[in-house]
């Protein structure tokens, strides 16, 4: 493929039905809708089986063969596709945060949806075969592993890791959530995948930022999946008498946590890429009382860019400040328990994708998605690209989540003619 001469129309005799995705997303959010508007569709969960059961039944409607494999992904494939060469899929997830929003994965899953029923409606005939995929467990879940189905499609797990996981509130096994679920766990490593097994996967999600819709543009090619280092970290102090206690003779646990916050908020100001960023979260403060002073905190440390070495430069500024409490005489515990480079998207795909947006809406960006995803995972077994849609006001992971249909419309348009290029183009 000439990537430098590369020019891309739209096909218009293939348009996608923007009334039937936005019936089709309505219908998918009822399940684990909250009174407050937000989504509950966590790995495992009554409302992640039902949404499973939705998927199954209307994509087996629209004539699809559908079977789960061994750890719950669902697949949905033309059964009158014979084609021996590589299959392109597409797909994103169906599960959700706690009190999440409608758009995160739901959309993406329905998208590829969209792109499978247009294309059959339509019998194009694909040199491809397509198939559609909801992964299983892309959210972070109490049985404390995320993008779950993608890990284990890709080899990056095995079922011997996975035994040990339970659900942190009911105890339940991961095996028995995942066979709940229509899934196989005792042949999950049975599951066949390897390098270079699909022609391509293309992952169609909104973008989760506010990029897009500071410039108002519709939709935008990804680059790069972020790298993102995460920490569990202890801080130990002093529990004491909160009124009785001089200020002079405190270790104050909290306030220590407080320093590495503020101590991190001024390391990445000195960077002008916008793309470096870093959180603290998850914290919890014993004993956690009012007339106590705070002895011991726990907390994660996040820290993402597409550009590991400012991730790596980040960490060492903080080892610094943390070697200053160490010394004020705070016992300091600090595990590593995510650290995950960027994933570069294939530059051909991202060709695609960018000459098929101009050609929809007149503008082709590029972003460095911010936020994890499945296609990080996939990229090693195939070629992968992805498609941002544009987030109103940069919300998500709240019920006030939003994408407007007329965004919608462009990409998954930009989802449909990137598939129909990349079938002519790629072996």
């Amino acid at each position: 493929m000439d990537m430098n001469n590369l020019e891309v129309g739209p096909a218009h005799q293939f348009r996608i039905d923007s009334g039937r995705l936005q019936h089709n997303l309505m219908a998918l959010s009822q399940f684990g809708k909250s009174q407050s508007g937000g989504i509950n569709r966590s790995l495992g969960s009554q409302a992640d089986l039902a949404s499973r059961q939705w998927i199954t039944h209307y994509w087996q409607q629209m004539g699809l063969q559908v079977e789960a494999d061994p750890i719950a992904n669902i697949w949905g494939l033309d059964p009158n596709n014979t084609s021996t060469l590589k299959p392109i899929v597409i797909g994103s997830h169906n599960d959700s945060v706690p009190e999440g929003g409608m758009f995160d994965g739901a959309l993406g899953v329905l998208m590829a949806t969209e792109v499978m029923q247009t294309i059959l409606e339509a019998k194009v005939d694909l040199k491809h075969p397509l198939k559609v995929i909801s992964l299983t467990g892309e959210e972070p879940n109490p049985y404390q592993i995320s993008t779950l189905g993608s890990k284990v499609l890709t080899g990056i797990v095995t079922k011997n890791d996975l035994m040990k996981l339970h659900h942190l509130e009911t105890g339940e096994p991961l095996s028995k959530a995942i066979n709940r679920l229509g899934g196989n766990f005792d042949k999950i490593d049975q599951i066949n995948y390897f390098n270079n097994s699909l022609a391509a996967f293309i992952e169609c999600h909104i973008e989760q930022g506010a990029r897009l819709d500071i410039k108002k543009e519709p939709a935008a090619a990804v680059d790069r999946i972020t790298g993102i280092y995460r920490e569990l970290v202890t801080i130990k102090g002093e529990a004491n008498h909160a009124g009785t206690t001089m200020m002079s003779c405190r270790k104050d646990a909290l306030i220590a946590t407080s320093e590495i916050d503020l101590a991190l908020k001024g390391i990445l100001s000195k960077y002008t890429d916008d793309s470096v960023v870093g959180t603290l979260g998850f914290l919890e403060v014993k004993p956690n009382a009012a007339n106590i002073i705070p002895g011991e905190t726990i907390f994660n440390l996040d820290i993402r860019s597409g550009d590991f070495d400012q991730v790596q430069d980040v960490v060492k500024q903080l080892d610094a400040v943390f070697k200053t409490l160490e010394s004020q005489g705070f016992q300091i515990s600090r595990e590593v328990i995510l650290n995950q480079k960027p994933k570069n998207m294939d530059a051909e795909i991202i060709a695609v994708i960018k000459s098929t947006l101009k050609a929809e809406s007149g503008t082709n960006a590029v972003l460095t998605s911010m936020a994890g995803h499945d296609a990080a995972n996939m990229g090693r077994i195939g070629r992968t690209g992805m498609i941002f849609v544009r987030s109103i006001g940069g919300k998500s992971h709240c019920s006030d989540e939003f994408s407007r249909i007329e965004d919608i419309e462009v990409a998954c348009n930009v989802y449909l003619q990137t598939i129909l290029e990349l079938d002519k183009e790629l072996n």
